[in-house]
């Protein structure tokens, strides 16, 4: 009966080692600080066209990048959130994303504002909302 105990004990760690070790491959790549420390703390690296207002930290739990191997594609969910009034966020995106070579294509409000821009070959929409105090910032860019 020990010796069957131990098998089992043996074969559950061994499984759940592997599990372990499985679930790391499919992981999506967020944001560290390791990246804000080489300079992109003002800008939503890799995206780096793509402007972040002073004092927003990015919620690494959420915000995800997807790349392929190649680099060819890129893909990007990114969240902040700050201190800052969602207007002034706002007014700060309208200036912030043409100074970066954007092109506004519309805005819209319906719980907070979403604004959409478009630069050659990207497509990039800014959700701005409040709660709590805080104003939350969502990117969703990708390309065209």
């Amino acid at each position: 009966m020990h010796k069957r105990i131990t098998i089992l004990t043996f074969i559950l760690m061994a499984s759940l080692l592997l599990f372990s070790l499985g679930g790391c491959a499919g992981k999506k790549k967020t944001i560290n600080s390791e990246d804000a420390s080489a300079g992109f703390s003002d800008v939503a690296y890799p995206f780096t066209d793509v402007p972040i207002p002073a004092g927003f930290k990015s919620d690494r739990d959420k915000s995800f990048i997807y790349e392929s191997g190649s680099g060819s594609i890129k893909v990007g969910r990114l969240y902040y959130s700050g201190w800052n009034g969602a207007q002034e966020v706002v007014n700060y995106y309208q200036n912030a994303m043409i100074n970066k070579g954007w092109k506004m294509i519309n805005a819209m409000q319906h719980g907070g504002m979403i604004l959409n821009y478009e630069k050659k070959g990207w497509v990039c929409t800014l959700i701005v909302t409040e709660a709590m105090l805080k104003t939350h910032l969502e990117i969703q860019i990708n390309p065209k």
